[in-house]
């Protein structure tokens, strides 16, 4: 099997900043398909496959045209899909006129819970270091050190704390299951109601085995109908305490 060649990252981030240049033939029919066109039908199937399902063969059937032509404007699967990253991520909006620090970081935290949401093949490509810096990422990454500037920490304490309050947001979703169509496990999920009915088929079985007596105070938790829904009042909960964290030790308490 020949080497599969690793892609040219100066040609990803030219790609990605737009300082690439395609080149439009002087004569000859007009080409089929855009750029854009090409993000969006990544996109889509991204979407509803998951990561697992891109190829630009499956996007050139998507857009109902050869896959050749697609290498015209993309070279390979890894720049279609840090220009689909970028485009998911898109503008990033301020907090509210005069939101502190602490309403700044929950505004920015949710916005990434709702990329996760809207686009659940995000988050297997979110890790930090995996994805070439982009102009979106890049952007919505300075917000979040502007509204860490005027507390004068160290460069240290703000990686820090934009790191936990990303790894948070990260963990949430995944523990709540929006990843779910990117998930590799063995016959996959192709959507929510997938999911739902491989609990459902599994809760018969389980009823047996996690019984009261064996693991009480779990038990009594998962009665109460406390995992059924990890919801914006779980997410805030939990952003919130860990705010509370960084908040007292700023204060120095």
């Amino acid at each position: 099997m020949a080497e599969r060649k690793r892609p040219d990252p100066g040609r990803v981030l030219a790609l990605l900043w737009g300082t690439a240049t395609t080149p439009t033939p002087a004569r000859g029919p007009r080409p089929k398909v855009t750029l854009d066109q090409i993000i969006r039908a990544g996109t889509d199937l991204a979407d509803a496959e998951g990561l697992d399902a891109l190829s630009m063969r499956r996007v050139a059937e998507r857009l109902g045209v050869g896959t050749m032509s697609l290498y015209t404007y993309v070279p390979g699967r890894t720049e279609l899909l840090h220009l689909m990253y970028d485009r998911a991520v898109g503008p990033t909006p301020p907090p509210p006129q005069g939101a502190t620090w602490r309403q700044a970081l929950r505004h920015y935290a949710r916005l990434g819970r709702d990329l996760y949401r809207d686009h659940p093949w995000t988050l297997s490509v979110a890790t930090p270091g995996l994805m070439l810096m982009s102009p979106n990422s890049t952007a919505r990454a300075d917000a979040v050190y502007a509204a860490l500037a005027p507390l004068g920490l160290s460069a240290e304490q703000q990686a820090a704390i934009a790191g936990s309050v990303d790894a948070y947001v990260r963990g949430a979703c995944q523990g709540s299951g929006v990843s779910l169509t990117s998930a590799g496990l063995d016959g996959g999920f192709t959507d929510t109601d997938d999911y739902e009915r491989w609990w459902t088929e599994a809760t018969p079985h389980l009823i047996e085995l996690v019984t009261r007596e064996r693991f009480p105070h779990l038990y009594a938790v998962w009665e109460a109908g406390a995992f059924e829904d990890f919801g914006d009042a779980s997410f805030d909960y939990g952003l919130d305490r860990l705010l509370d964290g960084i908040e007292r030790h700023l204060d120095g308490t």
